[in-house]
């Protein structure tokens, strides 16, 4: 008897710490693996907002985008709200809409089901690119926008992934396809004040201003042709 009061202990006992690992998994899990950061920001778009008004900011130009003044890293004060309107040469502000070209280099089936999208200036190179991420339509908090990213995941599968779904290691896109990608203008603060370095890939994020959620893609003209 003695022997099964011990083993039930021991087991309860078990039980506990494991909670506590698998707790304490869940938040990193959340700050860094999956990025699970302003998520009432980057699932949805401000009121008023319409995709169908996006502003066209070329390559250069998102790139150029100022960092937003007094912001620090995993800033507090914008976990569940949008980083206020202020003076840039291009007057935008986080909440637009807006589309830009590029190509579109790689994607990955990040753990928490988003597709993140790398898209690049040139065909040849995806150093010093723009990110994006389509999330998984389940994740969206505005639901009206569900038909649009469905439609935006499945156009990347069928025309760049022989109808898969990316890899979680990513998956490169042949030929470095030229699209326009329409969607939310969103800022990473997650590595606000980090010196550059370069990802897995030895590649490096031009900038930390993102499109997410990307709602639209569609394959455009070359420039030159």
């Amino acid at each position: 008897m003695k022997s099964v009061r011990t083993r039930t202990c021991f087991m309860l006992s078990l039980a506990a710490v494991i909670g506590i690992l698998c707790n304490g998994c869940k938040k990193n899990e959340s700050a860094g693996g999956f990025n699970e950061t302003r998520v009432a920001v980057k699932t949805g778009l401000p009121p008023g907002a319409n995709p169908a008004d996006a502003k066209a900011l070329s390559f250069a130009e998102f790139i150029s985008i100022p960092e937003p003044p007094g912001v620090v890293k995993n800033d507090p004060r914008y976990d569940k709200q949008r980083i206020p309107a202020f003076s840039n040469p291009l007057g935008v502000k986080e909440g637009d809409v807006v589309k830009v070209r590029g190509y579109l280099q790689m994607v990955t089936l990040m753990g928490d089901g988003d597709y993140n999208i790398r898209i690049g200036a040139t065909a040849d190179s995806a150093d010093g690119y723009i990110v994006s991420e389509i999330p998984d339509d389940d994740d969206l908090a505005d639901k009206k926008l569900r038909p649009m990213v469905i439609a935006a995941r499945e156009f990347i599968k069928s025309h760049m992934l022989q109808g898969k779904d990316p890899s979680r290691q990513g998956s490169t896109v042949t030929g470095a396809s030229y699209v326009e990608l329409t969607g939310q203008l969103y800022f990473s603060d997650n590595h606000v004040g980090d010196a550059p370095v370069p990802d897995k890939q030895g590649l490096h994020r031009a900038s930390s201003w993102q499109i997410h959620p990307g709602l639209a893609i569609a394959l455009a003209t070359e420039p030159g042709h």
